[in-house]
């Protein structure tokens, strides 16, 4: 008599199981892996995007070599230091036009 119990116990739990298992799979797997598949496409098409704007990108202007000669390397030093300068003139401007108006202020600087 018992065997009988525990055979229909053990059996509507293998079914419950599975009736929850294919719940499971319907509502939330299924729409997940769409999901995926659509995330793929996106990801497909950034990766085109990404393509064509790395050959839009300029070329860099200064491309230092390790292997660059003495001449070449003077060229690198040179455009540094004239970045460098403007970028000091630019820095300079600011803090003028920044003095200029704390003095309209009345400030002490």
């Amino acid at each position: 008599m018992w065997f009988v119990i525990w055979t229909v116990l053990v059996l509507g739990a293998l079914g419950f199981f599975a009736y929850l298992g294919w719940r499971l799979w319907r509502r939330s797997v299924r729409p997940l892996l769409q999901e995926l598949g659509n995330a793929a496409q996106v990801t497909g098409e950034l990766a085109e995007k990404v393509a064509v704007l790395q050959e839009a990108q300029p070329e860099p202007r200064v491309t230092p070599d390790l292997f660059a000669s003495e001449s070449q390397r003077e060229a690198f030093a040179q455009t540094r230091h004239d970045i460098r300068a403007r970028r000091r003139s630019r820095a300079d401007a600011r803090r003028e036009r920044a003095y200029a108006r704390w003095r309209d202020l009345g400030q002490p600087f």
